[in-house]
């Protein structure tokens, strides 16, 4: 029997590359799937879009929502595992030219910690949660919304009837935290709760030095620590173990999160996160820690007995 001719094989072949091209592609799409009107429409992330006027509208409107969210998080989704949730990131998409808004994300972190009561060993369980927020409609109706509602601008519906808080609480559903170590001992304890059981007012100044921290970090973070691969990076806890009889403190740590972000041809926001924890060494009474920390700038304060600060600790470990 002679073999069958492979001639037409090779000709219908030739005739395929010469219809759509050596890459199999079919017409009017690129080797990557996408159709010739989506690699006509660019998409980029608002501060690219936006006009001067629009943009500084987006500020104060991103601003509004921020602080909206930190008002009502311990009540809300921060009554859960991760009490502690700040902003990395919140950012949207939207076409160059037409500025149809195409995605949003709202990145948070957080992070629970534990002291060993034997060693008084620190660990923490630290996440960052991208949230896509449902959107629609155009930048400036976008805007118009959000300036619209004023300080309740989390809340406000945008274009499919949704809102960027809904969004936020369906991101949150069924997030749980790992239990906690085992302990073996009492020696050790966190710091934190020792002061609001010794006197609620030092608790409550311990708790504006966690925040004076997070905004002296997002102060000086620009120029410094944020200028590498990850451009947002947020505080999220600072926690110290301390002697349960003495109140001596014996190591605290950061704890942060970094993220950041990137638009797909689609448009879609995608997220590049990690966590990082720097350990910093104390070895000195709770009092004169909390007042060493207490100053307009207890990021670069001296820690008790040493002259270096937390800041000196994190540039080695940033």
């Amino acid at each position: 029997m002679r073999p069958i001719p492979r001639a037409p094989v090779v000709l219908f072949a030739s005739t395929v590359a010469l219809l759509f091209g050596c890459g199999g592609t079919i017409p009017g799409e690129d080797a990557s799937g996408l159709a010739e009107s989506e690699l006509r429409t660019r998409y980029d992330e608002f501060p690219a879009v936006l006009s001067e006027s629009e943009f500084e509208r987006w500020s104060t409107a991103r601003g509004t929502l921020i602080k909206g969210f930190d008002r009502i998080c311990g009540d809300t989704i921060c009554s859960g595992d991760f009490s502690n949730l700040s902003t990395l990131e919140l950012t949207c998409s939207a076409t160059s030219k037409m500025k149809k808004v195409k995605d949003c994300v709202w990145v948070l972190g957080g992070s629970i910690g534990y002291v060993d009561g034997r060693t008084g060993a620190l660990s923490t369980e630290p996440r960052v949660f991208t949230c896509h927020i449902p959107v629609a409609g155009t930048a400036n109706e976008l805007l118009s919304t959000l300036t619209q509602a004023g300080d309740d601008a989390l809340n406000a519906p945008l274009a499919n009837g949704a809102s960027f808080y809904d969004g936020l609480t369906k991101c949150f559903e069924g997030v749980v935290g790992q239990p906690p170590p085992a302990s073996t001992g009492t020696v050790y304890r966190d710091l934190a709760e020792q002061l609001w059981e010794v006197d609620a007012d030092q608790g409550s100044q311990w708790s504006q030095v966690e925040r004076a921290l997070a905004r002296s970090f997002d102060d000086v973070c620009g120029d410094t620590f944020c200028e590498g691969d990850y451009n947002n990076i947020a505080l999220l806890d600072f926690s110290c173990a301390a002697r349960a009889t003495t109140g001596r403190v014996r190591t605290c740590r950061a704890t942060f999160g970094l993220a950041a972000t990137q638009v797909s041809a689609r448009g879609a926001l995608s997220t590049n996160t990690t966590t990082r924890t720097c350990d910093v060494s104390v070895h000195a009474p709770r009092a004169a820690l909390l007042s060493a920390l207490s100053g307009p700038e207890p990021l670069r304060a001296s820690l008790p007995g040493k002259t270096s600060s937390i800041y000196d600790a994190l540039v080695d470990c940033l």
